[in-house]
């Protein structure tokens, strides 16, 4: 199984889905689309769409998120927001480009190997009609939690700072109110490469259960994609005053490009 996490994903129909059940309310966050690495040290090329919902929002969010290799674009609200190629070079520069290829679906498929030591069964199985090898086991809860804690120190990994922050007592604590951290990975029987990983736990604080489920489907493995960028778009601030305006906040800027850096 760890050969499956070392082997390379050149392009592949991406489905993530999380989904987060506790108190009778249910939040819901799905990507998916074409992705396609552009070598090392590069942001990808990708095109996928997004959709968030959860009790506690105002309302759902539905967009898109589609990246060349050298710039990328956010689709929300029947507008397109362009971060520029300029800024992109910036992040770069800057160092938080790291955090932008760590969105390779490859190099995070590694720092994810280690989750999944116990394996409990091995079987033949079929995934959208195609021949997988079939395992499953106990996730390690503590190696996942840790796995995320040093993601989230990367630069550019923002939405990760609160896990950043959580102390190993944190991360303890964390870990008794998860019970039944179970795991099933299906690799291709044509390429040992992966076709699925899915995880399933049962939460229970203060009396009260919930239930947590996650997965990452990849789909027509190193196949050819179609991804079309917009030829233009609206500055990337001004969607971020669109997210204040529909749901409150900050408005910071999503790339957080520095302003002293510079392109050459």
């Amino acid at each position: 199984m760890k050969s499956a996490f070392e082997q390379d994903i050149k392009s592949a129909n991406v489905t993530v889905d999380l989904s987060i059940k506790a108190e009778g309310q249910e939040t819901k966050l799905q990507l998916a689309g074409p992705y396609q690495s552009n070598g090392e040290n590069k942001l990808p090329s990708v095109d996928w769409k997004l959709n968030l919902t959860g009790a506690g929002m105002p309302k759902p969010i539905a967009g898109q998120i589609i990246s060349t290799g050298d710039d990328a674009f956010v689709v929300y609200g029947g507008e397109t927001y362009q971060v520029g190629k300029e800024n992109i070079a910036k992040l770069k520069l800057s160092g938080a480009g790291g955090g932008m290829e760590s969105a390779d679906v490859g190099k995070l498929l590694t720092q994810m190997q280690d989750w999944f030591p116990e394996t409990s069964g091995t079987q033949d199985a079929e995934l959208d009609g195609e021949p997988v090898t079939r395992i499953s086991g106990k996730l390690d809860l503590s190696a996942a939690l840790e796995g995320m804690k040093e993601l989230a120190k990367q630069p550019g990994a923002s939405g990760f700072e609160g896990i950043e922050e959580l102390s190993n007592k944190d991360l303890k604590e964390v870990e008794k109110v998860i019970s039944d951290p179970n795991f099933t990975i299906d690799v291709g029987k044509s390429d040992g490469k992966l076709r699925r990983i899915a995880a399933n736990m049962t939460i229970n604080a203060d009396g009260e259960k919930g239930a947590v489920a996650f997965s990452v489907k990849l789909g027509d493995v190193d196949k050819p994609v179609d991804i079309q960028a917009p030829s233009g778009g609206r500055p990337i601030e001004e969607l971020m005053q669109k997210f204040q305006e529909d749901f409150g906040g900050g408005g910071a800027d999503p790339a957080a490009i520095p302003e002293d850096a510079t392109v050459s």
